[in-house]
């Protein structure tokens, strides 16, 4: 009862997101796989680390297929998810802590940009409606 209550929830918190909280919690979820990898890694948990990766690649191409190439920046992301989804089987196969905390670095900074982005957006468009 409280698991179906809980995933319920969960749904309807995800439903109500916008685009843009959407990207940035996809971001974190990705960095979470990637972080649990790392601890993985050093553990040597094999299994675990391989599962935490393919979790963040699986992100990865949501990322990639939620693009919307009417915007010019689409190409460029698409550009870096590639680079980091291929940077992460590489990492999965030599079990390369090094590897996963480059996409780790990646990813921090994308959504730290994500970030500022959307709310320079949010305050350009309350400043329009304002006028």
């Amino acid at each position: 009862m409280v698991s179906s209550d809980l995933k319920r929830y969960r749904e309807q918190y995800i439903s109500t997101m916008t685009p843009s909280e959407l990207v940035t919690l996809l971001y974190n979820e990705t960095i979470k796989n990637l972080k649990k990898s790392l601890i993985a890694i050093e553990n040597k948990d094999i299994f675990e680390a391989h599962n935490s990766i393919i979790k963040a690649q699986n992100i990865i191409m949501q990322l990639i297929k939620g693009l919307d190439f009417s915007y010019p920046i689409s190409t460029n992301l698409m550009s870096l998810y590639e680079y980091m989804y291929s940077t992460l089987v590489k990492a999965n196969v030599e079990k390369s802590k090094e590897l996963v905390e480059h996409v780790i670095a990646m990813i921090t900074d994308l959504k730290n940009t994500w970030i500022k982005a959307d709310k320079l957006s949010r305050i350009k468009s309350y400043e329009m409606e304002s006028k």
